[in-house]
């Protein structure tokens, strides 16, 4: 196997895919790359036999081969090189040599035929096309919220739930729930649900920039596909809450507190910083039209408080808590100028959406559910 490429170029499809790569495995092979040359291209993939990358570079002076090599160190050496072509080869003994204009690196390589066999989807999958904006901006939105908890496994990814060309995604990790709805999300009908591995989303986030995405659902897998990079991910199957039941209507939450966005977002962040390090405890504190945001670590003495204008419309005050981290968190995923708390009480689950002229984002509709904290 020999070709010439790029450094650059190759440095920047390895870094597409090597966050698919294990950090810690028991299975040697799955450390490694598969280097795949033909027709001008060089194919590269890799796998942590849950989730599978594929992407490709062009090349010159080509001989066809395949190989695989140990992915961390290869790619150390590609990130640390200047700008220029490069020559790869493959001799009869697996040894791999990479020589630029100053300097050669060899390393050892192992059979392709070692290599896991990536996974294929079935007949009976269904296939339509998503933009690549639309699906970075649902990932945005929704992935902060994905629980971390191996053990709530159902919680682990964010759920697609298409109808049609419209979809409803929601993620969730018990305390906070982010829901988007789509009326069109895909250019073509599907009626499968996609519940989507954290890590592959991140990947995919990443990796798929522009232009449209070809996405196809099988029964345990969905692939995502544009003209040089390939996904296909396991998808979570262990049966997930009926997240609809879980949201309270606007005649439990009839409490309203209009705010400016970025305003609270900023005063929430400096408050937090002199919160307890445990659960991150802010305090909103409702009054008229004011809210007071403290923050107290009573272990070490001491506290902030800011204060700002806000509209309210639930009658007597209100005291509230929060973890700062899931308030900080919701506003940033949205870029409304407004956005509507609605509440029942201080241990009830309060929602958060844009204000109605600042509703649809790109399309989307969001609502952001937060269980509050108990104050002392």
């Amino acid at each position: 196997m020999k070709f010439k490429v790029n450094s650059r170029e190759l440095r920047d499809v390895i870094s597409r895919i090597i966050g698919v790569v294990p950090v810690r495995t028991t299975i040697p092979a799955i450390e490694n790359l598969l280097l795949e040359v033909g027709k001008k291209k060089l194919i590269i993939s890799a796998t942590d036999l849950e989730i599978s990358m594929s992407t490709q570079v062009d090349i010159s002076d080509e001989q066809e081969g395949r190989v695989t090599v140990n992915a961390k160190e290869f790619f150390e050496i590609v990130r640390n090189l200047d700008d220029a072509e490069i020559e790869i080869t493959v001799d009869e003994s697996l040894k791999l040599t990479l020589k630029t204009k100053s300097g050669s690196y060899k390393f050892a390589c192992t059979p392709a035929d070692e290599y896991p066999t990536l996974p294929t989807l079935g007949e009976n999958a269904e296939t339509s096309t998503i933009s690549a904006e639309s699906l970075h901006t649902v990932i945005e939105r929704t992935i902060f919220a994905v629980s971390k908890d191996e053990h709530r496994r159902s919680m682990n990814g964010v759920l697609f739930q298409f109808s049609g060309k419209s979809a409803k995604i929601y993620s969730t990790d018990g305390h906070r729930l982010v829901r988007i709805a789509d009326k069109g999300l895909v250019e073509k009908p599907l009626k499968n649900e996609a519940n989507i591995q954290e890590k592959a989303l991140s990947l995919a986030s990443k990796s798929f920039k522009i232009s449209n995405i070809d996405l196809t659902i099988a029964e345990d897998h969905i692939r995502l596909k544009n003209n040089d990079t390939e996904l296909i991910t396991r998808l979570i199957k262990d049966p997930h809450p009926d997240y609809e039941a879980v949201i309270p209507g606007d005649i439990d939450n009839n409490k309203l507190m209009t705010v400016g966005r970025e305003e609270l977002l900023e005063k929430v962040r400096r408050v937090s910083i002199l919160s307890d390090s445990v659960n991150h405890l802010v305090k909103f504190t409702i009054d008229k039209d004011q809210l007071t945001i403290s923050a107290e670590d009573a272990d070490r003495g001491q506290m902030g408080e800011e204060k700002l204008q806000v509209q309210w419309n639930g009658g007597e005050a209100m005291n509230i808590g929060f973890n700062s981290t899931y308030i900080t968190d919701a506003m940033s995923s949205m870029d409304a100028g407004k956005v509507r708390f609605a509440l029942s009480s201080p241990t009830r689950a309060v929602t958060i959406k844009p204000v109605s002229e600042d509703v649809k984002q790109n399309g989307q509709e969001i609502l952001i559910l937060v269980m509050p904290l108990r104050l002392n």
